[in-house]
């Protein structure tokens, strides 16, 4: 009884490794390197095994070593790269995806837990709180890769029977997080540098907003989704809050002293962000269905608990 997880030598991933493996799980990790850090964070007792998501014959030699019972979807490459590099983009999020499936579908794996993005969706203008069943229509090319494959997974369940799910969470926000990638890095750096004593540029506007999931907050729901027994639904969003940059540059600044924050808004991150800025994630379908509650829903909540773990002496 194993769970295998692709990307598990991610930021995300070995943090679920961690918390699946307290719960009994075995775990095996997948990935194409695992870094010192990953591997601190990650169980000592996972299995680790090297292989590149996009080419099929050696994944699926992995999956077939693993014997998983489940299988979690975790790799990717981030908003910043697949704007930079489409085929890349392609590649890993879509091709690799559908390897994944392809694999579950063939060997009777029995359930498959990918992550999406609420980058797949859109709301530039203000609206109603983000539902699992609103359209998709991504302006990105991240978006575009993470709504081909909600789309897979879904057909994956609907044709095959395959036990898919998806999560579709916030912009990760975390002490650690390598945010350089992801086009909403401003979520994790506008806290990391001041902390660091370092002057941050915003490369966003001060009234540009996304939509956060605090990374404990996203592993307690990638656990809760993959270890439900059911779930009625395909898809499930993750969120927790939504805040603008202005609003986080002041809980930072109210927090730590001397914190120097500037804005010079980028026009190419702008666009990205700017087609997910009024985004509010409804999380009702994942509070019924699988107890779902983040604990730092606030932009203030999520602010001190990144200071509290990155050092505990300036957060009573």
């Amino acid at each position: 009884m194993a769970v295998a997880i692709t990307g598990g030598g991610g930021f995300i991933g070995s943090r679920l490794a961690r918390v699946l493996a307290e719960a009994g799980e075995t775990i095996v990790l997948i990935d194409r390197a695992f870094s010192e850090a990953s591997r601190r964070v990650a169980p000592a007792s996972a299995v680790r095994i090297e292989a590149d998501i996009t080419r099929r014959d050696g994944l699926w030699r992995a999956l077939s070593d693993a014997r998983p019972t489940g299988i979690i979807h975790l790799a990717a490459v981030l908003s910043g790269i697949s704007e930079a590099d489409h085929a890349l983009a392609f590649d890993i999020n879509v091709v690799g995806t559908f390897n994944v499936l392809e694999f579950a579908h063939r060997n009777g794996v029995g359930k498959v837990v990918a992550t999406s993005s609420i980058a797949a969706a859109e709301m530039p203008e203000p609206g109603p709180p983000i539902t699992e069943e609103m359209p998709l229509a991504p302006m990105g090319f991240y978006g575009m890769t993470k709504a081909t494959g909600e789309a897979w997974c879904t057909y994956y369940r609907r044709r095959f029977g395959l036990d898919a799910r998806v999560a579709r969470p916030g912009a990760v926000v975390g002490p650690g997080r390598e945010a350089g990638s992801a086009t909403s890095n401003f979520t994790t750096a506008i806290i990391s540098e001041p902390l660091a004593g370092r002057a941050y540029e915003c490369n966003v506007r001060e009234d540009d907003a996304a939509p956060m999931v605090y990374h404990s907050d996203l592993v307690d729901g990638l656990a809760r989704l993959y270890r439900a027994s059911s779930v009625p639904f395909p898809i499930y969003n993750l969120g927790a809050c939504s805040a603008t940059a202005r609003e986080m540059a002041d809980a930072v600044r109210a927090r730590i002293s001397g914190a120097r924050i500037t804005f010079a808004p980028d026009e190419v991150t702008r666009y990205v962000v700017g087609q997910w800025r009024h985004i509010v994630q409804d999380n009702g379908r994942a509070a019924r269905d699988l107890g779902y509650r983040p604990r730092f829903d606030t932009v203030e909540k999520l602010v001190d608990q990144f200071i509290r773990e990155s050092q505990p002496a300036l957060v009573g």
